[in-house]
């Protein structure tokens, strides 16, 4: 009887599961990213007439996955700007990432292998996240509900080979980074990180204003405005370095109305208050994730640090960011390592 009853629970959970999955699915045909209509050629990321490319200044950190970004604005419909930045987008809206490795960082025209793409689309006033998986032949992409695990060899710009298992997402979980406690809303799509040279095929221009020459923008942009630091600038201030890394890789959880902002470790770049973005900050809740160490931001002392402690980790439970890395990045520990390290020291321990 118990082990009925067992099997009959288990069977309900995973017709919860299969139901939950079949909500993802798009209206339509849309099973395959070729129904979307985005790309001329899928294969080489060139886009379609109405879809328009574009990059940030300081980008989420992914295995070392190269990334393809594109957005579609329907016909006659325009952005406005948020009090903070963010671009408002209209409904029907198609915001496009596509992921893949080089072959050889250090020579991009040896080939590069498409993974996935991700969508956002703005649908009845709601962002809605969808996953495409390539196929091996790189023709198409299918819808991908179960977030499967893919085998990827590469080489960094460092000279490295690596081989690991990359790990694609569900929709949930990309729900679950763009949304946290609130709606679903894009990350990357901010004033300050789109302000910087992009080479839309005639040479490098400011990626904001080919965009408002485009007619993209109901407003006029501000005209001061203050674009991140690039995190790999090593002419720009240590800091500034550092904090837009932290704002790119950690404060889609690490914010008001992120997954994580019962920590009370706020990592976007419009945090001023040191305290509040880890220094001399104890964390929220003990654990093993600490490391033994006291405080998110030891100044001076990185090897005190949660921070670097959780960043260096690859061990599920310790590793930060959680989702979705499966590989620490090494540049961005040393980055944010050397920042800590430069701090005037303070044992954080009080008088």
């Amino acid at each position: 009887m118990f082990v009925r009853a067992l099997a009959a629970l288990a069977a309900l959970a995973a017709l919860a599961v299969l139901l939950g999955l079949a909500s993802c699915e798009p209206d339509g045909e849309r099973r395959h990213l070729s129904d979307w209509g985005l790309f001329v050629d899928g294969s080489n990321q060139i886009p379609a007439d109405d879809v328009i490319p574009y990059d940030i200044i300081s980008p989420l950190f992914s295995d070392h996955a190269v990334k393809h970004r594109f957005m579609r604005i329907p016909e006659g419909e325009t952005v406005t700007i948020g009090v903070d930045g963010r671009l408002m987008f209209p409904e029907g809206t198609v915001l496009v990432k596509t992921f893949g490795f080089l072959m050889d960082a250090r020579d991009p025209s040896l080939g590069e292998r498409l993974i996935e793409t991700r969508l956002l689309v703005l649908e009845e006033g709601e962002w809605t996240s969808y996953v495409y998986l390539w196929d091996e032949e790189e023709n198409d992409a299918l819808l991908s509900l179960a977030g499967p695990r893919i085998p990827v060899t590469t080489i960094t710009e460092a000279g490295d080979a690596l081989a690991f298992t990359y790990r694609v997402p569900t929709g949930n979980e990309c729900s679950n980074c763009h949304g946290g406690v609130t709606d679903i809303r894009p990350l990357g799509l901010r004033l300050d990180q789109l302000d910087h040279p992009f080479d839309y095929g005639a040479g490098p221009e400011n990626e904001l204003d080919h965009l408002e020459a485009l007619g993209l923008f109901a407003e006029a942009l501000p005209t001061e405005r203050t674009p991140l630091a690039s995190p790999t600038d090593a002419s720009a201030p240590l800091e500034d370095r550092a904090r837009a890394y932290l704002h790119a890789n950690c404060s889609h959880c690490h914010r008001e109305g992120g997954a994580a902002q019962q920590s009370g470790l706020w990592l976007n770049i419009e945090i001023a208050e040191p305290s509040r973005f880890g220094v001399c900050k104890p964390p929220a809740a003990a654990g093993r994730g600490t490391g033994g160490r006291s405080a998110d931001i030891v100044p001076g002392a990185s090897e005190l640090s949660i921070m670097t402690f959780r960043m260096a980790s690859v061990e599920p439970g310790i590793k930060m960011p959680e989702l979705p890395n499966v590989l620490s990045h090494a540049e961005g520990v040393t980055l944010i390592t050397e920042w800590i390290d430069a701090m005037e020291p303070d044992d954080c321990m009080g008088p």
